[in-house]
């Protein structure tokens, strides 16, 4: 099956249920279906072949998903953008990926457009209408195969530079039939996604309500997190997803646990670590209200593991089981299985897992193994309820004197004694060791005064030397006012590792 098709029986069984939903209109899944034939047919008639891409410039209207839709209909693969990119890095990807025509619809399809996309270096540019007639859907193609790319992701990943993860319609589909199974769902249903579409997040949410027959709200802007509350009550929403940071926002900004919500069932957190203390906030309030926590990758389309929410106090954690459809693997440095409870790499196995990256076959071969697996990079452990435990990255492993080590473990110990607020572990070359272990902290009121610090430092000497082997204990500590980052908001680890503290990198405070 492609994605066409599942859109297409969508379509035939509930003809006239509600598809798509924004603050300005709504689609019913045979309007749907209809409008994408006509944007199918409009592509072909202006000579679009299978395999030419359509980058789709994003947007919370009902145009987006017409344009997604249309461009699988009619065999291309749908390249979905954030608008709000900068002039350097979009026309990076447009270079990468040379796309047969950009479509721009909402914001971006205004007549002012380009002083939000400015101009884009593709032959066509298309205006998408959403009222736009069925008109030339008799000539479209046969619809894609089921391994044809359906979707190019851009991810800048750890390094900065774009990779474009290429995700079929059976990896699509597969997560899709997944989470209708462990995540029990359909027609009855209604979400709301307050994620962008260019997320792969985004894009999994609108093939599986696609698939399941549900109905996708769009949010709008994730500005004001109380008219997201206030949107949930109205639109009688079931469901809603986004990273730890959005359900904080809802929770803390936008009245999630005051307002009147007797139809909300379920929040799914995604891309980091939820919070234990939120967790029980949530619950506490809403005891009905099912927390599922969830991992994977882009380049698993995007889903691999869920926790059981019965399970997410108990284990704050776990990122939870492999889902249905997806087999997940712990393996070490020579590709061998580990048992429970050993930390090695985790490598995700199904039909969830991407093509390659585009254009970029070495790094394809990089992560993806001889029997198709997906090397995430990621570093875990399963507990003996089959749960897997996140313990870092690869390239985060410490070598030291013969030891492998995991910062989590060691950020784990410095963070639970009360006396910092965040902790980083860093390796640092050494002649003798190969690599010697040091800390990096953060304190609630920034680093004290000289003789404050060297009492700070003997007791998280002490607090690691009676949690923890010898070998694991870091041998420096230096305490930040806050760390470097990454432009994406991430701890600049390379930084860290380099500067030998606070006193090696100017814009932070000394020791």
């Amino acid at each position: 099956m492609s994605l066409p098709q599942a859109l297409a029986a969508s379509a035939e069984r509930w003809p006239d249920k509600d598809a798509v939903v924004t603050t300005s209109g709504r689609m019913c899944f045979s309007g749907l279906a209809n409008r994408a034939d006509a944007f199918a047919a409009r592509l072909v008639e202006l000579g679009l072949r299978r395999g030419d891409r359509v980058a789709v410039w994003t947007d919370h209207v009902i145009e987006a998903p017409i344009a997604m839709w249309g461009t699988w209909r009619a065999g291309g693969i749908a390249v979905p953008l954030n608008g709000r990119l900068r002039a350097e890095a979009r026309a990076g990807i447009l270079a990468d990926c040379e796309p047969f025509a950009s479509v721009v619809c909402g914001r971006f399809g205004k007549p002012d457009a380009k002083g939000e996309l400015g101009a884009l270096p593709t032959e066509r540019v298309l205006h998408l209408d959403a009222d736009e007639g069925g008109e030339g859907a008799d000539a479209l193609p046969d619809t894609p195969d089921a391994g044809d790319i359906a979707s190019i992701v851009y991810t800048s990943g750890s390094t900065g530079t774009p990779k474009g993860v290429c995700i079929s319609h059976r990896n699509l589909l597969t997560i899709a039939g997944s989470i209708e199974e462990h995540v029990p769902q359909g027609p009855d249903d209604s979400y709301l996604m307050v994620v962008p579409l260019h997320y792969v997040h985004g894009l999994m949410q609108l093939v599986v309500r696609g698939y399941v027959g549900a109905t996708l709200h769009f949010s709008g802007d994730f500005l004001f997190p109380r008219s997201i509350v206030d949107r949930m009550a109205k639109q009688q929403i079931r469901e809603v997803s986004g990273t730890p940071w959005h359900a904080s926002m809802l929770v803390e900004k936008g009245g999630l646990l005051e307002q009147d919500l007797p139809d909300f069932k379920r929040i799914a957190v995604v891309g980091g670590k939820m919070p234990h203390d939120l967790s029980a906030k949530i619950l506490a309030a809403r005891p009905d209200v099912e927390i599922l926590i969830a991992y994977g990758q882009t380049e698993c389309a995007p889903r691999a593991t869920a926790l059981d929410p019965s399970r997410v106090l108990a284990k704050p954690d776990s990122v939870g089981s492999p889902i249905p459809r997806v087999a997940v693997h712990i393996l070490d440095e020579d590709g061998n299985a580990l048992p429970q409870g050993e930390s090695g790499e985790v490598v995700i196995e199904g039909d969830n897992v991407m093509v390659g990256y585009w254009g970029q076959a070495d790094a394809t071969s990089n992560v993806i193994d001889e029997k198709g697996r997906l090397h995430t990079g990621d570093l875990g452990f399963f507990d003996e309820d089959g749960d897997l435990h996140l313990a870092g990255r690869v390239d985060d492993m410490i070598k030291s004197a013969g030891e492998r080590i995991f910062p989590s473990e060691i950020e784990r110990v410095l963070t639970g004694g009360g006396l910092v607020k965040d902790a980083v572990v860093v390796g640092v070359a050494d002649d003798v060791a190969g690599q010697r272990i040091e800390a990096h902290v953060v304190t609630e009121d920034g680093p004290p005064e000289a003789a404050a610090l060297a009492e700070l430092k003997d007791r998280l000497r002490k607090q690691c030397v009676d949690a923890m082997p010898l070998p694991r204990v870091p041998t420096a500590y230096h305490v930040w006012t806050e760390f470097p980052r990454l432009p994406n908001g991430k701890v600049d680890k390379v930084t860290l590792a380099r500067s030998g503290g606070p006193e090696g990198c100017a814009t932070n405070a000394q020791e």
